[in-house]
């Protein structure tokens, strides 16, 4: 099994996960290949969850260390918020090393922290669920044209605080229009998707993206989609996995994605190292 989106101690929210402790995790779980996707945050109140510029050899350097004494591939990349008025400084950072893969994550939409219950409540206050979803594809898009990323974390994200403040969570059809022509983007830019599990973890119980919104992937003829955990946390490595791989075939895929020097590469589902084992539930 692969997961493509895991955070070590240089992502403030999982400072107890080393990488040597998730190597150890992967090999008693039957994880061939982890993604290391630390969180780099450069603007906004939440900076301190995000690596420092100047650690990021230090980063690159654990990994290649741990690689060492692993039969884990491991795979060096960032979790990277979008931020519009920054684009000119992410381009700088991402290309002074060499990463496997680039995510892009949208939790920040002008001064909205849509992560939160307070910020996501202030984002819809007034506005019909089309209207507010509308305006965060809009972002979404832009970050998507904006050639810094290899693929989009948790495409629908907002569900998360969306399930605190309201107890019925829209069907795929309410996401308005924008989304569409996000997904136009996605197709013309080469960007890809990621499958993530975290979910179940948040009381959504199920993955995101919507199981409608993959298969509209699928039908726009996007052909890069990753599966990730979202683990800040050793104990959370390959959690639901197969509930990731369940969604891409139900959505019309017959592979995932895995990068390397951020060229994506097919691994068929069904393949012996996607084989479900005890751990990567």
């Amino acid at each position: 099994m692969k997961d493509f989106h895991v955070h070590e101690r240089h992502s403030g929210d999982a400072k107890e996960a080393t990488v040597e402790a998730y190597c150890l995790a992967a090999e008693a779980r039957g994880i061939d290949e982890i993604g290391f996707a630390t969180h780099l945050i450069i603007a906004g109140p939440e900076t301190r969850y995000g690596i420092s510029p100047e650690l990021i050899p230090e980063y690159f350097k654990e990994i290649e260390s741990a690689q060492a004494s692993t039969r884990v591939k491991l795979r060096i990349g960032l979790e990277v918020d979008y931020f519009p008025d920054e684009v000119r400084l992410l381009d700088s950072l991402l290309d002074e090393y060499p990463y496997d893969f680039i995510l892009g994550s949208i939790h920040y939409v002008a001064s909205y922290d849509i992560g939160t219950r307070e910020g996501f409540a202030s984002f819809m206050a007034g506005r019909r669920i089309e209207e507010a979803l509308d305006t965060y594809y809009g972002y979404w898009r832009e970050a998507v044209e904006s050639g810094l990323f290899d693929v989009m974390a948790h495409p629908d994200y907002f569900r998360r605080p969306m399930r605190v403040i309201n107890e019925t969570l829209p069907c795929f059809n309410e996401y308005g229009s924008a989304v569409f022509r996000a997904i136009d983007s996605l197709k013309n830019c080469g960007v890809g998707v990621e499958v993530n599990t975290s979910g179940y973890r948040h009381g959504v119980n199920d993955c995101y993206p919507i199981l409608g919104m993959m298969k509209a992937f699928n039908k726009a003829g996007i052909e890069t989609v990753t599966v990730g955990s979202d683990s800040h946390k050793v104990e959370q490595l390959g959690l639901d996995l197969d509930k990731a791989v369940k969604t891409l075939q139900e959505a019309g895929y017959s592979y995932l994605c895995v990068f390397e020097g951020r060229k994506s590469h097919r691994v068929r589902l069904g393949s012996p190292d996607l084989t479900n084992r005890p751990g990567c539930r």
